[in-house]
């Protein structure tokens, strides 16, 4: 695997634990030669990803909306930023360049952007192993609803195979490694 779009929160003061797996996931990548992909945000759990990448020697790359320069904070020392005009843009152009995608703890703009990209390999536009991590039982609620929704009869098995979960950052790279060597066979 060549590059992870991450998914997460640009908030700061969020739990400790939550904190380390962004450091871990950052960490991780660059060593391993990942390259990141993400919203181009400079605080909360985004910051933390893109500079402990960046720290670990490896390549970080954000888009991110023109609108939200100042309130995310422009990580424009962090690595190389595009800005892009639309959400919809930002989106598409986050995963053209990921391989993969990996979910952290994260608001409404994290679900956004998730349930984005689920509903596009669901529909066959874009197939993308996606992990959901967390440390600490944060995407819970999520998995609840995906198995009401499986029972309910309106999720496709598809679905079910490409949406993982980890609990560290180790296990959500290798669900995504293991993920992407299914669909090249």
């Amino acid at each position: 695997m060549q590059s992870v779009a991450v998914f997460c929160s640009a908030s700061d003061g969020l739990p400790e634990a939550t904190q380390n797996l962004a450091r871990d996931l950052g960490r991780l990548c660059g060593e391993r030669g990942i390259r990141i992909i993400y919203g181009g945000g400079e605080r909360g759990l985004m910051g933390l990803v893109a500079r402990a990448t960046n720290q670990a020697g490896g390549s970080v790359c954000g888009f991110m909306l023109d609108a939200l320069r100042t309130r995310e904070g422009a990580g424009v020392a962090i690595g190389e930023l595009h800005f892009v005009a639309s959400l919809d843009e930002r989106q598409r152009s986050i995963l053209r360049e990921a391989e993969a995608v990996i979910a952290l703890p994260g608001g409404i703009g994290t679900l956004d952007e998730l349930t984005q990209v689920l509903t596009l390999d669901d529909i066959g536009l874009a197939h993308k192993p996606v992990c959901l991590c967390d440390a600490d039982g944060f995407w819970d609620p999520f998995f609840a609803m995906i198995e009401q929704f499986d029972a309910y009869g309106v999720i496709r098995p598809a679905l079910r195979r490409d949406l993982m979960r980890a609990t560290g950052a180790a296990e959500a790279l290798a669900c995504c490694a293991t993920a992407l060597g299914r669909t090249t066979q």
